[in-house]
């Protein structure tokens, strides 16, 4: 595994839970491509996450709530081709420029987290290396280019290395919005079978705790 998992996962420390399994063997046939080891490592040792409260690192699960949708990683395919898509060209026809690809399309864009202000992040999938995918973050009709891949940018985010730290993570300025409750670096989510694990210590998704105390990891 690469040093900038080990990074991330220093960084995030050592989950007190585990996740149901993705099976990740499934996805060559059923999304039409593996998906980067980074990625798979991290799934595997947190399920999906919120970051800030804000921001999620989402997981395939067995049975999608999304309209149509078949679940499971063939569910990825669908939501990606669909729901994403339409937001995207949405986006390219308001701001009147040329149409961005999205997976399967040759080269594009293949979603795995979004915050909640509708911005998501994405791999471009321009190499038939999943492991040589870079970020890219879809803004309002424009893509943010970063020269990595999945754990490098979660864990420069996390440290505050990205440029648009703030607007992806949806730091509210108190100036204009009063007093912020505090908030973990991250919350656990929901895993493969549906489990919300946030349940377990009274999180829910994308609100904040009132606290930066995290006892979903083990103490270091």
């Amino acid at each position: 595994m690469t040093e900038a998992w080990d990074r991330l996962r220093a960084i995030m420390g050592e989950p007190v839970y585990t996740p149901a399994r993705v099976p990740w063997e499934l996805a060559p046939a059923e999304l039409g491509v593996q998906l980067p080891s980074d990625y798979r490592a991290f799934v595997d040792l947190y399920g999906a996450v919120s970051l800030n409260g804000e921001w999620g690192v989402n997981t395939p699960t067995k049975h999608s709530s999304a309209y149509r949708s078949p679940g499971g990683l063939a569910g990825w395919r669908f939501e990606s081709d669909n729901g994403f898509r339409e937001q995207v060209e949405g986006e390219d026809e308001f701001w009147d420029q040329d149409p961005t690809p999205v997976f399967p399309d040759p080269g594009g864009l293949l979603p795995w987290g979004r915050n909640s202000n509708h911005n998501h992040c994405c791999w471009l999938t321009t190499d038939p290396d999943p492991d040589k995918w870079p970020v890219a973050v879809f803004y309002d009709g424009e893509l943010d280019h970063f020269d990595g891949g999945f754990a490098e940018f979660v864990a420069t985010v996390l440290t505050g290395g990205y440029a648009k730290e703030d607007e992806l993570l949806v730091r509210a300025d108190p100036a204009d919005w009063g007093p912020q409750p505090a908030r973990p670096l991250w919350t656990p989510g929901y895993d493969w079978i549906g489990k919300d694990w946030g349940a377990e210590w009274g999180v829910t998704w994308h609100q904040p705790t009132g606290s930066t105390e995290m006892p979903w990891t083990r103490q270091r």
